[in-house]
């Protein structure tokens, strides 16, 4: 028997990137408090790790649990607390290069074990006006994005170039997460 995928998240975004390589699971928020410290990378990987353990405690099957994170200048930018934040947070990227950071963890109930990757994309941003960047704020699309941004939607007219998974940068390394699946052994 097939064991059960589970995404921890209830990310629109990321559950419409999971259904890509299967319609085959179901989602389970995580309750983990999302605070993290030393190096981007590490923060991805401990947190993707917790999010994935945390769902095992009461599910039992494949767990998958991911966290993105946008660095620029060693600078993690999470998800902005307001529209003051977020408006900073663009223009901090704007005219610039940053890169967007997921960390993945795919654990594995039955096995005990689990394998986990740090997927990383460069993304360059043209240099923005502030009337742009206000017009974007108002469509509330920064809300609940890292680095203020979903490069899917609106905000896709102020990358100039992307260099890396782009579905990474909407917050599942689909390509990176098919390869951990398969490294377990598990067939999507």
């Amino acid at each position: 028997m097939r064991e059960q995928v589970v995404l921890a998240s209830t990310s629109p975004r990321r559950i419409e990137l999971l259904s890509r390589i299967t319609t085959d699971f179901v989602t389970v928020p995580s309750t983990i408090e999302e605070v993290s410290s030393g190096p981007p990378e590490e923060q991805v990987l401990t947190l993707a790790r917790s999010k994935a353990y945390a769902v095992a405690e009461g599910h039992e099957g494949i767990i998958v649990g991911a966290d993105t994170v946008v660095v620029l200048d060693g600078k993690v930018l999470g998800k902005p607390q307001s529209r003051a934040e977020a408006r900073q947070m663009l223009k901090y990227l704007s005219n610039r290069e940053h890169t967007v950071l997921t960390g993945l963890c795919v654990l594995s109930t039955k096995a005990k074990e689990h394998r986990q990757s740090v997927e990383k994309t460069t993304v360059r941003f043209r240099a923005l006006s502030d009337e742009e960047i206000e017009a974007y704020l108002d469509t509330g699309d920064y809300e609940d994005k890292a680095g203020a941004y979903a490069i899917q939607g609106r905000a896709g007219v102020f990358v100039e170039r992307i260099c890396g998974d782009f579905f990474n940068v909407m917050g599942l390394p689909i390509c990176r997460l098919y390869l951990l699946l398969a490294e377990m052994g598990i067939e999507v």
